[in-house]
């Protein structure tokens, strides 16, 4: 599956620490945006029809490769990395839009939940094939 865009932004100075680089818990807020957009591009738009289902973050794993400062001009592209039968896996890209260089990734994995029995759901076939689809 090719790279989606999935945020634009830019390192705001509220977001700064004292050292005039992103606080750790704005990568990750940048990082949500860009699964919301993720989800919506997907399809994931109409699962709280389907089933009672909704998504839920398993994991995420963070690599920082180089320093965002201030006023940086960043975007996200992502990627579904594969399915599984009860969850999948997305990878968000972070690049400094200027020197195009990448600046931090995170490897995301989710799963279908209910949200009213408040547990993991294996994939429902309609929607696993869909995603396969948007795989190839």
């Amino acid at each position: 599956m090719k790279n989606i865009l999935t945020y634009r932004g830019m390192a705001m100075r509220s977001e700064c620490e004292s050292n005039e680089h992103l606080n750790v818990m704005y990568y990750i807020n940048k990082f949500e945006q860009a699964r919301h957009n993720f989800m919506l591009e997907m399809g994931f738009r109409n699962t709280r029809d389907h089933q009672q289902m909704d998504t839920v973050v398993l994991e995420q794993k963070i690599n920082y490769f180089k320093e965002v400062k201030e006023r940086d001009l960043l975007f996200i592209e992502s990627t579904l990395l594969e399915i599984g039968n009860k969850s999948f896996t997305i990878l968000h890209e972070m690049f400094n839009t200027d020197s195009r260089e990448l600046v931090c990734t995170m490897k995301m994995v989710m799963v279908p939940f209910d949200r009213q029995n408040r547990c993991a759901l294996p994939f429902p076939n309609d929607l696993r094939k869909e995603l396969m689809g948007k795989m190839s």
